[in-house]
């Protein structure tokens, strides 16, 4: 999977900076990270990287090193 994409799409939705996406952040963690944007994220994701997230996965996307487990198991 595209990292660099990953990363765009993270600091856009989430409006954080580069230097936070070094860290493990989670969605307690993310001032703005709450239901309405978490479902933008999921959106964007999906369009972005032409996949389709399951219930599961979309639930388990809670930190930024899940979501990039997840979407690397996507490829």
């Amino acid at each position: 999977m595209n990292e660099n994409k990953i990363n765009d799409i993270l600091k856009r939705v989430l409006r954080v900076s580069t230097e936070d996406l070094k860290k493990d952040l989670g969605i307690n963690d993310v001032e703005n990270w709450d239901s309405l944007t978490h479902m933008t994220l999921i959106v964007d994701i999906e369009n972005e990287l032409n996949i389709e997230l399951t219930g599961d996965e979309i639930a388990e996307m809670t930190s930024f090193s899940r979501i990039r487990e997840i979407l690397n198991s996507k490829i």
